[in-house]
């Protein structure tokens, strides 16, 4: 199989697919690490608290 081809198979509609779920995949990790850090200030302002 020669690179070309395989190329021009990722730039088709396979490829636009992918690149919409890496962004997906890197959206929801930034969010889960907002969700952890919120958590974490959340828990250390109640553990000064009390």
């Amino acid at each position: 199989m020669e690179f070309a081809t395989l190329f021009d198979s990722l730039t088709g509609a396979w490829g636009d697919e992918i690149l919409v779920w890496a962004v997906a995949a890197v959206a929801g990790c930034i969010c889960l690490v907002a969700v952890a850090n919120v958590l974490d200030m959340f828990l250390d302002n109640n553990n000064e608290m009390g």
